[in-house]
């Protein structure tokens, strides 16, 4: 481990102490300045110091030794990046660990003994982050700092909206799946999507060869979109490709459709959505329990392969009413833990959500590092704002956990293709205080291209 250490004049001697644990452990320790005790050392620039050396990058965690640590905690957290305890026992240096991920210690020599500092930092180090509905995540408590610097009226500044990227769920074939806009004409719902501000599609294809990729790749170069990802579940509604299947052949065709979805994703830089393709588990105990271990063992083998190509997987909890295999985002959450592989994330639906999860805010906290993927939809499938959920706790959860990525509106196309979008736009740029492009609807269909989505 690379560690810096450092200390005023009056912490020098307990640095020493300090530098020789490190060097004990096999770590590589740099002794950041304060070597003479004659010589005095400002403590704002030894902790400005070992602070820019923790945020870089360049070491993993910092220590700093002042007369009570107070004022070297007070000076490392005017660096961003930094997240700096004063501790003075075994606990404290556990929970700035546990609950914060503390990436700086910060130790008084008036406070301790030599003897003492062992224990204190064997905790430290041995530590890890713990995400809980009781801890906050590095990266909100950076994201409210950043926020807070920003605020110079002494208001409390709203959390930066940019880590969210806006899309919109697309098809280019009409399909008996629902909740997807301007099925069939997907370069007129791209075209729209960017004029209104969205900064990314996702695509519902039933085969990999529904487009054609150099063919899209164009036309998103030309709207300034990208794909976010692509979903999975026409197969299973309109070829019986059913990750539930148990028979073998047919999970041998579920896994090589599954590759191809991934061979494009990777061309496009998306993810592939494992969702509705899932389908139902039927019969008895028994057989639910063969078909479960099929859909299982056929998630891992896509997993792995897209891990390959750097595709990452979602796995979307679905409502009851549709699939009775992995309802909720702990049930979700408890399978990505059981196949073990960092590739497969947890994809959020506020639709499912609000039908299986007893309180959605609880849901996202607890779902917490799984998480990769968000759909936006109201508990009637319409576009956000249009039934009862409340977006604006939605959004606030998700930045305090620490979300980053997509937000994407998969939603009916009701009334019309035109006025769901519209509407969802809106929303969605309201909800993150964005300002809205304004577009015509005469103006999204001007200049058409002549690019071949489909292959003819």
């Amino acid at each position: 481990m690379r560690v810096i250490v450092g200390s005023d004049q009056v912490g020098n001697p307990l640095k020493r102490v300090v530098l020789d644990y490190f060097s004990s452990r096999g770590d590589t320790p740099l002794d950041a300045g304060g070597l003479s005790a004659e010589t005095a050392i400002d403590e704002l620039e030894i902790a400005t110091r070992v602070g820019l050396a923790v945020a870089s990058g360049e070491f993993q965690r910092g220590v700093l030794i002042g007369a009570t640590g107070q004022g070297m905690s007070m000076a490392a957290n005017k660096v961003p990046g930094i997240r700096a305890a004063v501790c003075h026992d075994v606990q404290t240096a556990r929970l700035s660990r546990a609950c914060h991920d503390a990436n700086v210690l910060c130790l008084g020599a008036w406070m301790l003994s030599p003897q003492q500092l062992t224990p204190i930092l064997d905790d430290w180090l041995s530590t890890d982050f713990q995400t809980t509905s009781l801890t906050t995540p590095p990266e909100a408590l950076e994201q409210h700092a950043a926020a807070r610097r920003g605020d110079t009226h002494g208001e409390f500044a709203r959390l930066d909206p940019l880590p969210f990227r806006l899309g919109v769920a697309l098809s280019p074939r009409p399909t008996a799946f629902g909740p997807l806009l301007f099925t069939g004409r997907l370069e007129e719902g791209m075209r729209l999507a960017a004029r209104k501000g969205m900064e990314a599609v996702e695509l519902s294809l039933r085969s990999a060869s529904d487009v054609q990729a150099d063919e899209l790749l164009a036309l998103l170069q030309e709207t300034g979109l990208v794909v976010s990802a692509i979903a999975t579940g026409q197969a299973c509604i309109e070829d019986a490709i059913c990750l539930c299947d148990d028979d073998r052949e047919r999970q041998a065709i579920a896994i090589h459709h599954l590759e191809a979805i991934i061979r494009l994703a990777s061309r496009l830089q998306a993810a592939v959505i494992i969702g509705g393709i899932r389908g139902r588990l039927t019969g008895a105990e028994q057989e639910q329990d063969r078909q479960r271990e099929a859909a299982v063992e056929t998630i891992r083998a896509a997993a792995d392969y897209a891990a390959q190509l750097g595709v990452d997987v979602l796995l979307e909890p679905i409502n009851r009413y549709e699939t009775n295999f992995v309802n909720t985002l702990a049930e979700g959450a408890r399978l990505i833990e059981q196949i073990g592989l960092p590739s497969l994330k947890l994809l959020a639906d506020t639709f499912h959500m609000n039908i299986e999860e007893v309180n959605i805010q609880h849901a996202l906290q607890g779902a917490g590092q799984h998480l990769g993927y968000v759909h936006l939809a109201d508990n009637n499938r319409l576009a956000p704002g249009q039934g009862h959920i409340d977006f604006s706790q939605v959004i606030s959860t998700l930045s305090r956990i620490g979300y980053r990525g997509y937000l994407v509106a998969e939603i009916l196309p009701l009334p019309d293709d035109q006025t769901a979008l519209h509407q969802a736009t809106r929303m969605m740029h309201s909800l993150l205080e964005r300002p809205a492009p304004s577009v015509t609807f005469d103006e999204a269909a001007q200049s058409p291209s002549q690019l071949r989505l489909r292959p003819a």
